[in-house]
């Protein structure tokens, strides 16, 4: 499955370690963005790892899981896209 993730995290210090948690996870779209495309027991980690970081009461931290069918209805305008991994092999 595909999730969009995104945050809002007001210390400077919280807010590198919840990017630098995400880049293993996923993708950067734009600054507080992320496209991340994984299994469900591999979200709920990558969840428990940032919520470790963040304060519930100062920070946002979304989760938006989106299946195949909505993934091929989003709409985009200019050269912005869904990013699609393909499994390939190296030889």
């Amino acid at each position: 499955m595909i999730y969009l993730v995104c945050y809002d995290i007001s210390q400077p210090k919280r807010l590198r370690l919840t990017a630098k948690i995400l880049e293993d996870f996923g993708l950067r779209v734009q600054k507080s963005f992320f496209q991340c495309e994984m299994e469900q027991k591999r979200m709920e980690r990558m969840r428990d790892q940032v919520l470790a970081v963040v304060d519930s009461e100062k920070d946002y931290f979304f989760i938006y899981p989106l299946c195949e069918d909505c993934s091929r209805k989003a709409l985009t305008d200019g050269t912005g896209t869904l990013i699609k991994l393909l499994a390939f092999e190296i030889l």
